[in-house]
């Protein structure tokens, strides 16, 4: 496993073998200047400076020699190392499963938790103003988060004067019957400005309204772009049917 990684190392200091040249000689002309300025403080010429300083640095080509021979960059090493790898996981074979196995656990852990940071706090919400969008929840003794009660929400609206608009949601399942059987489709009951709040429109048809809120109100379904797909084909017809 370690001649492994030494290995990785290896091929990627390899890859940026370019960049390291470049950084190497901006150091060693850094380091050669700055001991040219502490022999011209001490009251020698410019040339004598120079001179003193490219002696007390070292040879330039030999210290390039020893900086790679440090970081690796020999490919006689390299290709010595993958040999040895090759050779250590064919002789345990089990061992260089259980490696793989991890190192691929460990990285799709890594992608999945950057996935889920990236869509959660990295990109905004697919609204307008996402960021004035807020949850409100009641809290007692025994409940921090609880659902707010249909009477205490329409109080809550009544009085309102922090928000430009409060609107109410619930998530549900319903059931669903279909040619293939019944089904459970996961859903949300939201009060009539909820869309409007939000800032989105549909594709067809309208969203809700408060005149949807109304007892009288006949049952108003929006449709999820991936339920219309998936369970009506993506039908445009579908708009006022039953």
């Amino acid at each position: 496993m370690d001649s492994l990684l030494r290995l990785l190392r290896k091929l990627e200091l390899l890859i940026r073998r370019g960049r390291f040249h470049r950084e190497l000689d901006q150091e060693m002309t850094f380091h050669r200047e700055q001991a040219e300025q502490e022999l011209r403080a001490e009251a020698m010429s410019a040339e004598e400076a120079r001179y003193v300083g490219r002696r007390r640095f070292g040879n330039d080509p030999r210290l390039k020699e020893q900086s790679y021979e440090i970081v690796g960059f020999r490919l006689e090493s390299i290709l010595l190392d993958l040999r040895y790898a090759v050779r250590q996981l064919r002789k345990n074979p089990g061992f260089a499963c259980t490696a793989v196995v991890v190192l691929a656990l460990g990285i799709a852990g890594s992608v999945a938790i950057f996935a889920f940071v990236d869509a959660a706090l990295v990109q905004p919400l697919p609204y307008q103003n996402p960021s004035r969008l807020v949850s409100v929840y009641s809290s007692s003794g025994t409940c921090r988060d609880c659902d707010v009660s249909y009477q205490d929400y329409l109080d809550w609206k009544k009085y309102n004067t922090v928000f430009s608009s409060l609107e109410a949601w619930k998530f549900t399942v319903h059931r669903w019957k279909s040619f293939a059987g019944v089904k459970a489709l996961r859903a949300a009951r939201v009060s009539g400005g909820f869309f409007q709040t939000l800032g989105v429109s549909p594709m067809l048809g309208r969203v809700f309204t408060d005149t949807d809120d109304t007892p009288a109100a006949p049952r108003t379904v929006l449709l999820p772009f991936v339920t219309w797909q998936s369970h009506f084909g993506g039908r445009r017809d579908i708009v006022g049917s039953p």
